[in-house]
């Protein structure tokens, strides 16, 4: 992935499957083989990428969210969007 391009923008992959269970969300992945469950912040961040959103945008809904400044959670959601990408659980693109 390239280091949050300002135009990237990032989405749930429509393949993965999700259920919300209280406040986790536990998804299944045909193409992945495997089952994932988030909580807190991530399930804040898997909520609100039901639809296309860049990284300043995600940032700024964190921060409305939490106890944290949108730049100061900025390294975090990056990084967790890194390893969504890396298990192919969300899609980039164009804004």
């Amino acid at each position: 992935m390239t280091r949050a391009e300002p135009a990237t923008r990032w989405m749930r992959d429509p393949a993965l499957h999700a259920v919300e269970m209280g406040d986790e969300f536990v998804m299944m992945g045909l193409d992945q083989g495997e089952y994932y469950a988030v909580t807190g912040v991530a399930a804040s961040l898997w909520r609100h990428l039901a639809e296309p959103r860049g990284l300043a945008e995600l940032c700024e809904l964190v921060a409305a969210e939490y106890d944290v400044t949108a730049e100061g959670c900025r390294a975090d959601v990056l990084a967790f969007l890194e390893q969504l990408r890396g298990r192919r659980m969300v899609v980039e693109t164009a804004a």
